[in-house]
């Protein structure tokens, strides 16, 4: 069987990549349906902020043999999404992966299988998301695909698509959904900084939607 190693995608402008640059992920989120987040179960070990294009990897089951591949030939601002044919129990990355990803410029990893190394990651200022943490070391012996589109959670991640990241999760983002998106996340940031604002000064807010929704229910209010 032959693998593919595409080394060839289109990568957006970086004046649309600095539009998420403040945006947090859930307003990014419910501007794409609030079903767009890949599994919660990824979780960062230390740095949680994280913005980049998609160098995506997908790997047998305990090898990493094209993980060091990809951080040889991504981008600066790459961030490489991995998948692990869904195996926990032997990490594909740790300190010394992470450092060199860190050291080539690289935004960060998000790795659908584990790590190891954790305390080490934890301190580095490099964003490392995974789904779980293991000492057992991964093999170099099979090969795999880089830029092909995988599946993580409900979510298929494509090269080149936008991942934005911080405390709540991650997202990734179609590369020619990108500037629609970041316009309307953008309304929906305002809209929620007005809403801060109006409990900041008065304690309260405008919730005339709340009663307009309740009025088309069967919910009955007895005063």
């Amino acid at each position: 069987m032959r693998y593919a190693i595409n080394c060839q995608f289109e990568r957006l402008p970086a004046e649309i990549i600095n539009q998420y640059s403040t945006l947090a992920v859930a307003d990014i989120c419910d501007a794409l349906g609030r079903n767009a987040a890949l599994p919660s179960a990824l979780k960062p070990l230390g740095a949680s902020r994280m913005l980049g294009t998609a160098y995506t990897v997908n790997l047998p089951a305990s090898e990493n043999l094209l993980l060091y591949y990809a951080v040889d030939n991504a981008r600066p601002g790459d961030v490489l999404v991995v998948s692990c044919a869904g195996y926990t129990e032997r990490a594909v990355a740790g300190e010394i992966v992470a450092n060199l990803a860190k050291a080539r410029g690289l935004a960060g990893f998000v790795v659908d299988g584990a790590v190891r190394d954790a305390e080490a990651l934890r301190q580095l200022d490099f964003p490392v998301y995974a789904r779980a943490v293991s000492p057992n070391g991964p093999y170099k012996d099979a090969c795999g695909e880089i830029n092909v589109p995988i599946s993580m959670g409900n979510v298929v991640v494509h090269p080149g698509d936008l991942i934005a990241a911080d405390a709540d999760g991650i997202v990734a983002i179609r590369r020619q959904e990108a500037p629609c998106v970041a316009e309307q996340a953008q309304k929906i940031t305002d809209a929620g900084l007005k809403k801060l604002r109006s409990i900041g000064q008065n304690g309260s807010m405008d919730m005339t939607w709340l009663y307009d929704k309740l009025s088309k229910t069967c919910c009955d209010i007895h005063s």
